[in-house]
């Protein structure tokens, strides 16, 4: 187990890009705290995501997922951190994200996110007026925007793993 203090990891990317899977892995190798925050509005609401988005509406449903972002890292250390998608649509939090962690890009080609997102249905916020192609051209920019680092997601989640402890400070 690699262990690194004081760092803290976000994992950033499109529904499906394997932010949950991989922030899993990641966490026990690092012997990290994984905060999954899409689970914890789950449990929060005891309701599936996509009920959650059609019951509070993607204004308030953005709000509350930035709120929870802060409330689940705030001084904390050794987390993994993943978010839902959208969290890149809410400044506020990504501003927290970048100073309470390392940022890192999930980037996952369109076809395997489109073939995941079939597997496991989710709310995607801003699917309603948009095709999830020009979701992911608009997002992709955001996502790279706001990452210290970007890893080829496209690949087995254990190299995905050992591409990101790579780029992590005091790793060498």
């Amino acid at each position: 187990m690699t262990h690194i203090p004081n760092t803290n990891i976000t994992l950033i990317g499109m529904p499906g890009s394997g932010k949950s899977y991989v922030g899993k892995k990641l966490a026990e190798k690092l012997g990290y705290k994984l905060v999954e925050l899409d689970s914890i509005l789950e449990e929060e609401y005891d309701l599936p995501l996509q009920k959650i988005l059609d019951n509070l509406g993607e204004e308030s449903f953005l709000k509350k997922q930035a709120e929870d972002v802060i409330a689940n890292t705030e001084g904390q250390n050794s987390l993994v951190v993943s978010p839902g998608g959208s969290i890149i649509y809410t400044d506020y939090a990504m501003k927290h994200l970048k100073k309470a962690s390392m940022i890192i890009y999930l980037k996952t080609p369109l076809e395997i996110i489109k073939a995941r997102i079939k597997e496991t249905p989710r709310g995607i916020v801003g699917l309603k007026n948009k095709t999830l192609e020009e979701l992911y051209k608009e997002r992709s920019l955001l996502y790279e925007k706001y990452a210290a680092v970007t890893i080829d997601a496209g690949q087995e989640a254990e190299k995905v793993v050992n591409d990101i402890v790579t780029h992590l400070p005091n790793s060498k």
